[in-house]
């Protein structure tokens, strides 16, 4: 099986390969434009221009024969449904795949948000979830640009720190989600952390192919 995962950021290579690692058949091209989280932030807004970028990518990663794209640059999830339109083969956005799940088991969580322009897209999808899997559901979002900086600057270590002074900020909550495909890199911080935190790439990964393989779970 060959998938692509397309990112505007390096900073998610990493924790993509990290959670592919339980797939041991499972072939990973990353394709990458930086520049998409560049126009994303000058321009405030997903421009037309930023969005042929985006399906410039997936035509590329089709090209490839893959079986599916992971699309972890979360500023493009709430164009979600006219990219799948567009691609010939499964697709998931990262963020949707984790907080769909989070939604259909909890009611209340909390989410680490580290890249701020992704602070609108996040929430539109937990209204997403809220008319599509949950109506109870509710996410508090923290926004750590410090963590998001750490983790450009290669500094994991600092990094992981802000992302566990974000999830220990959290009260009364059931699960708390870690939006970003870079925040994985503080999952084993958690190991023993009083409630579930959940991860986008393993999940993200999981149901992208179950989708190839026509096992998708309820």
């Amino acid at each position: 099986m060959k998938i692509a995962v397309i990112s505007a950021t390096k900073v998610s290579i990493g924790p993509v390969d990290l959670a592919a690692k339980q797939y041991p058949d499972l072939e990973v091209f990353h394709l990458m434009d930086e520049g998409m989280s560049y126009l994303g932030k000058k321009e405030g807004k997903i421009s037309q221009t930023n969005m042929d970028r985006m399906k410039r990518l997936i035509g590329s990663a089709e090209e490839l024969c893959v079986d599916g794209i992971l699309l972890s640059c979360t500023i493009f999830s709430p164009f979600i449904d006219e990219l799948e339109a567009y691609a010939d083969v499964p697709l998931v956005a990262a963020d949707i795949g984790v907080f769909e799940k989070a939604a259909s088991l909890y009611n209340h969580i909390g989410a680490v948000v580290t890249f701020a322009p992704t602070m609108k897209s996040v929430s539109w999808v937990v209204e997403r979830c809220r008319k599509r899997v949950n109506p109870d559901f509710d996410a508090e979002l923290i926004l750590s640009e410090e963590a998001f900086a750490a983790a450009a600057a290669g500094d994991d270590e600092a990094h992981n720190r802000a992302i566990w002074k974000a999830v220990t900020s959290f009260s009364d909550k059931e699960a708390v989600v870690l939006s970003q495909m870079s925040q994985m890199r503080a999952l084993p911080l958690f190991d023993t952390y009083p409630v579930p935190v959940l991860a986008s790439p393993p999940v993200s990964l999981g149901l992208l192919i179950e989708r190839i393989t026509g096992k998708e779970k309820d």
